[in-house]
């Protein structure tokens, strides 16, 4: 199987979208500038937390590799406090700050700094995230995109947390290494949701386009405000999916697939529960 998540430190996903002008719910007058917001999400991790304190966020409106162009993005109040990057899983996401009014041109890169005091809990035992030095200075994700006049643009950041923890062998330490991706909110953009039963499988659920696994979701669990079972694919380019149930060998549970699960542009495909028998 042909995966396509890339570790980050220098690079992104970037999935080609569109904005909107204009756009009457933005309450902006037509001034010739365009405005971007930024949302978190998390791709989901077999931890009971992932807290990470954000410092800033930037973005670069010069040329690769140019460090005088670089323009700060105000953050929410709310982000002065780490955030547990597992409350944003299966479609949960939080905005970063206000829309922010840039003038038309070229983003090159975006840059995500972290401060200290990163924690990760598992089995109930908070562990500190001992970050490189070499990612001090941030994480750029190459981004190359056009911001045009009046253009209204939603850029998700997606934080990785599976991706980016690493267990330094025996020690019982562990060291955070982030993987990120970055896309442009799209009209065009559709999602998946549904349930898959019993929790005592410890279900993950692949998506799938062709041979390459786009995205993975851990289920939500029993008191789960969504429901025990409940899943969501986000941001999805219109076209067709697999979905690939896989239950942890222990539990004798069998896997499952669904083929030809059909995502619409601006739509949520509502999936049929899946049961997993023994």
């Amino acid at each position: 199987m042909k995966f396509l998540f890339l570790p980050m430190a220098v690079a992104g996903i970037l999935a080609l979208a569109s904005c909107s002008k204009n756009d009457s719910n933005s309450n902006q007058p037509s001034d010739g500038q365009a405005r971007v917001q930024f949302v978190l999400t998390d791709a989901p991790a077999a931890y009971d937390a992932v807290n990470i304190s954000i410092k800033e966020v930037q973005l670069n409106m010069g040329t690769e590799g140019s460090e005088t162009h670089w323009v700060n993005y105000p953050l929410s109040s709310s982000l002065a406090q780490p955030v547990n990057l597992l409350d944003l899983r299966n479609g949960d996401y939080m905005y970063m700050g206000e829309p922010l009014s840039l003038p038309p041109g070229s983003i090159s890169q975006i840059r995500l700094i972290l401060n200290d005091g990163n924690t990760v809990v598992v089995n109930g035992e908070t562990h500190p995230l001992s970050t490189p030095s070499a990612q001090q200075s941030g994480l750029k994700i190459k981004f190359n995109q056009t911001l045009e006049p009046d253009g209204i643009y939603k850029i998700w950041l997606d934080f990785d947390a599976s991706r980016s923890i690493v267990k330094a062998g025996n020690s019982g330490k562990y060291n955070l290494k982030p993987v990120l991706y970055a896309k442009l909110e799209a009209a065009t953009f559709g999602a998946i949701k549904g349930f898959v039963l019993p929790s005592e499988a410890g279900t993950t659920i692949y998506l799938l386009k062709g041979a390459d696994t786009v995205a993975s979701a851990l289920p939500e669990k029993t008191g789960s405000q969504y429901g025990e079972g409940y899943y969501k694919f986000v941001n999805l380019d219109a076209g067709s999916y697999n979905l690939s149930f896989n239950a942890v060998d222990s539990t004798n549970f069998k896997d499952s697939t669904v083929n030809n699960v059909v995502v619409a542009a601006g739509k949520t495909t509502d999936q049929p529960k899946v049961i997993l028998h023994q």
